[in-house]
């Protein structure tokens, strides 16, 4: 068990605060794994508590997960499968159960209560929303096999419903009319076999402020080809689609057709969507999106990629970039480009850079500079920014890592992030762990491309400043430290790695691409972490052997999701650490 604690310096107010933190895991025969984590500041009453039971036997084989605090509620597993339009998912203050037979290819799901944003430093407070949410599903495959409970091969049937009552859209409403309530239900089918998939979803909406109720469909078929795969599938969603007042894509109907071809020397993928609105609001259309990338030799490789909208209004993207190995490390040079009617139209040219340095080290740069056309009353402006992202030891027992961020407008506008975090292993019971950042200014928004992702509210944070320092104390019951998925009589290693916004899609962290926050992170499907401000998580204890380590994308903001399937496959050596950095994409 670990029970750390946090001391909090100055807010925005420059105020000292003092927070504390627990965390706790304790793996059992018979009742799963049981962990805790939670923060809590006294001086606002704000933080957060999560209990959580995975994988806990049942007889007949049945197992059941459960949660209490601040919770992702469950889906159904078809339902997290990559997919051409994604349900939105609300963060909930309530409880989940989950119940599942792999041998009878059984899934049960609930959860309630009250939906909320997770804050940040200096305890993670979970700022409440109006209204109640409750959701509950399942799914059986049709098929399934007690000799081979893990195969997905054959016909599955999947339901979701959530009920939303009294929620709003709006932080702090006021009107009656800012109140809604709203329902959904999707139906889904699923056949897999050895070379092909095929999934097609049926959702029945209703809502409030909406007249009746609002329908929409959506089917997704993958066959593989040797080393190509291909889709295809089609849409239609009405106007005012939701889900239980959960922005979604909507007034849209279309096809589309994909295909991706990958070899050790080079990659191709690309698709089109031809579609129309129901409404007549705007004519017929397409939205195209492709890319590639060569590698040339063990040192040089080439990427291009690009996204036409013709829909509505007329936009366009496209990028190039070459990455190569050098004496100094590895170095990246990207142009972008960007146009629209409605989008404000952008040139980007940036250097970025991985240096080569001392083990133990990690130093990488990002120089860039562009331009915008005047948009929206705003004046075109030249732009210029710069990162850099470091991780340095100090001893043996401490660290030292941080990101720094500036950009500057020929307008006078500006915008600078720094985030320092030192930590410092004390003894084995005592370690110290800091972190400072300061923000200002803001940059702008670039919405995606895709007619299929859903409405944002953009939120542009206010100038922040933070300090804080976590005092830990670790202790350690039973006769040894048993790691993670091994027994007591096992060694084991480190996994820790961040989950990242893949803003360029070069699949590689750049110094100016920042983590993601609030995601759940699981290892081999039966641990589960959150990340933190700056995208990172941690397993310190795993036993030795291969690992998989998966993002789901129900955690994941929207129009973000994982790349493939959200995983990594890793392979854990005794006393070693391992090191992730995992992508998460949006259609451009």
């Amino acid at each position: 068990m670990h029970w750390p604690t946090t001391v909090a310096g100055p807010d925005t107010e420059r105020k000292t605060r003092i927070g504390y933190g627990i965390y706790g895991l304790l793996e059992t025969p018979n009742h799963g794994t049981l962990s805790i984590d939670g923060t809590y500041a006294p001086s606002d009453s704000s933080g957060t508590l999560t209990l959580r039971q995975r994988a806990m036997p049942l007889s007949g084989g049945w197992q059941t997960s459960n949660e209490l605090g601040v919770i992702n509620p469950p889906a159904p597993g078809i339902l997290r499968l990559p997919a051409r339009l994604y349900l939105p998912s609300a963060i909930l203050q309530g409880i989940s159960t989950e119940w599942e037979n792999p041998g009878r290819g059984l899934q049960l799901q609930a959860s309630t209560g009250e939906p909320g944003r997770l804050d940040f430093l200096p305890a993670n407070g979970f700022r409440k929303l109006p209204g109640q949410r409750t959701t509950f599903g399942g799914q059986w495959r049709l098929n399934a096999d007690d000799a081979n409970p893990l195969s997905s091969q054959g016909w599955t049937v999947a339901l979701q419903h959530e009920d939303a009552r009294k929620v709003s859209n709006l932080d702090a409403p006021l009107l009656a009319s800012d109140f809604v309530n709203a329902q959904s239900t999707l139906l889904a089918l699923r056949h897999e076999a050895a070379d092909y998939r095929i999934q097609g979803q049926v959702l029945r909406t209703q809502a409030s402020n909406v007249n009746g109720s609002r329908n929409g469909f959506w089917i997704d078929g993958e066959w593989d080809d040797g080393p190509r795969k291909h889709g295809l599938g089609a849409y239609r969603l009405e106007q005012d689609l939701s889900w239980a007042n959960l922005p979604l894509a909507s007034d849209l109907v279309g096809a589309y057709v994909r295909s991706s071809w990958r070899t050790r020397q080079w990659s191709a993928e690309g698709s089109v969507d031809w579609l129309d609105s129901i409404s007549g609001r705007s004519g017929s259309g397409l939205f195209a999106t492709g890319s590639a990338r060569w590698r040339l030799n063990r040192d040089h490789s080439l990427g291009v990629g690009t996204s036409l909208r013709s829909f509505g209004s007329d936009a366009w993207s496209t990028y190039s970039d070459w990455r190569f190995q050098n004496g100094w490390g590895t170095s990246g040079l990207r142009l972008e480009l960007m146009h629209g009617d409605d989008e404000a139209s952008s040139r980007w040219l940036t250097w970025d850079q991985e240096w080569s340095v001392t083990q133990g080290w990690a130093l990488s740069t990002s120089l860039g500079s562009g331009t915008y056309a005047a948009y929206q009353g705003r004046p075109s402006e030249a732009v210029w920014n710069a990162a850099l992202s470091f991780t340095a030891p100090l001893s043996s027992r401490a660290s030292l890592r941080g990101n720094l961020s500036t950009e500057r407008s020929n307008t006078g506008q500006s915008r600078h992030a720094i985030n320092l975090g030192a930590n410092w292993r004390i003894d084995t019971r005592w370690s110290m762990e800091f972190n400072y950042n300061r923000s200002t200014g803001r940059s702008r928004f670039n919405p995606s491309l895709d007619p299929l992702a859903p409405p944002l509210a953009v939120f542009v944070p206010a100038t922040d400043r933070s300090f804080y320092a976590v005092l830990r104390y670790e202790l350690e019951a039973g006769s040894r430290n048993v790691p993670l998925g091994g027994k007591a009589t096992d060694g084991g290693g480190r996994i820790a790695g961040t989950v990242y916004f893949d803003a360029n899609r070069s699949g590689t962290q750049e110094a100016s691409e920042q983590g993601v926050p609030n995601v759940m992170v699981y290892l081999d499907n039966r641990y589960a972490v959150r990340t933190d401000n700056q995208g990172r998580f941690e397993f310190p204890f795993v036993a030795s052997g291969p690992r998989t380590v998966s993002v789901r994308g129900d955690s994941l903001p929207l129009p973000w999701n994982v790349v493939a399937q959200g995983q990594a496959r890793v392979d854990v050596r005794l006393r070693e650490s391992v090191t992730l950095t995992i992508p998460v994409q949006r259609n451009e």
